[in-house]
């Protein structure tokens, strides 16, 4: 009878640890797994590619000292091409079918507003690597990005011009979209606000390739400057066609400038261009991490880093942080990022109430003929 009771004991004790093993794995998978969507066909894949190098390079860092907790992190990337569309989708198949707490992206403004409404209702984190868009502000608790609103670049590019360049009268040029919008909002509120006079106030719709009407009709005014809100493939257009109407004055805004320009461009259009960007780059010797970056990406990728892939590779540390401050589920990462400050590559990484990174500074830049961005002192 003691044989029988001690070999039941024995079925009970190894029940119970079958159990417990089951019950850990549960809570604590053998990997992490991290969503990300990032557009890697289309025009906006210029801005993808260096955010998903950035981030692989993250993602190897961190497994090679060995991952979160010593798991393993594992990034599901889905190409969305830039399309709406295609975000929700994406995004709807890694909260489901992947079923990840946190997703990366989507990069784009009206992405990353298409997929807000989801994750809010799926209590998925999302962290919008290069959205600017201001209403992204206000989409929900569960949505944060790493590049700050275009409000403040644009408002950076405005003070600077003016202050820079000392311009009597100013032509605005803005993408009659969401980004653009607000872009001329703020210019005119600048401008009115340091005395300037706008002289010509024109816009243009995504996708647009002869731009010689509004580029006409600025010349006409005689601004010193021209205050322009676009992405690089209609502003690589604009910058030839300024040329070749002999508009030889600077023209400025943020960073959807940033693009292959230089294989379209020639210099003489070229040297009109200044764009804010995120203060980054090897000139920034007060920053450790950015350094360290800038160096190791250059070694795995041969290529100068740029301040796009150094947001991807911030959003995995990002996350990698909020993960071990507040464990992996949705919930406990949202209120982890709300408490996160971190010196990252991109400069200090600190998240206000609306999701909104608050911590990083603006620089001026020019493009030379390698596409490189190079500091205006």
């Amino acid at each position: 009878m003691k044989k029988i009771w001690i070999g039941i004991g024995v079925v009970v004790v190894v029940a119970l640890a079958i159990v417990l093993v089951v019950t850990q794995t549960k809570k604590e998978p053998r990997e992490i797994k991290i969503g990300a969507i990032i557009p890697l066909t289309g025009n906006f894949a210029a801005y993808g590619e260096p955010v998903r190098d950035g981030m692989l390079l993250a993602v190897e860092e961190i497994n090679n000292a060995r991952g979160i907790k010593g798991r393993k992190v594992k990034l599901i990337i889905e190409d969305d091409a830039g399309d709406p569309k295609n975000s929700v989708n994406a995004f709807s198949k890694l909260a489901k079918t992947d079923k990840v707490p946190l997703i990366l992206g989507p990069l784009s403004s009206g992405s990353s507003m298409a997929t807000a409404p989801i994750a809010e209702k799926m209590k998925v984190v999302q962290i919008s690597t290069l959205a600017g868009i201001p209403d992204l502000s206000h989409a929900g608790d569960f949505v944060f990005r790493v590049y700050p609103s275009s409000e403040l670049g644009a408002r950076f590019v405005a003070e600077e011009a003016i202050s820079r360049f000392k311009p009597e009268k100013v032509a605005i040029l803005y993408a009659n979209n969401p980004f653009g919008q607000t872009s001329r909002r703020i210019y005119e509120e600048t401008a009115k606000k340091l005395g300037i006079k706008i002289v010509a106030v024109e816009g243009f719709s995504d996708g647009d390739q002869d731009f010689r009407t509004q580029l006409t009709k600025i010349k006409k005014a005689n601004p010193d400057l021209i205050l322009c809100s676009t992405y690089w493939v209609e502003g690589a257009r604009i910058l030839v066609q300024m040329v070749e109407l002999g508009l030889n004055v600077p023209i400025l805004g943020e960073d959807g400038w940033r693009g292959p320009i230089a294989e379209i461009v020639k210099e003489k259009g070229l040297k009109l261009l200044y764009f804010a960007d995120i203060a980054f780059g090897p000139e920034i010797k007060d920053n450790d991490a950015m350094q360290k970056f800038v160096k190791n990406f250059e070694i795995k990728y041969g290529k100068k880093a740029t301040t796009h892939a150094a947001a991807g590779y911030d959003a995995v540390y990002i996350a990698k942080k909020a993960i071990e401050m507040g464990g992996y589920k949705s919930e406990g990462i949202k209120e982890a990022l709300y408490k996160v400050d971190y010196l990252g590559a991109l400069g200090n990484i600190k998240f206000n109430a609306d999701g909104d990174n608050i911590g990083v500074k603006f620089a001026l830049f020019q493009l030379n003929l390698n596409n490189e961005a190079v500091l205006v002192k």
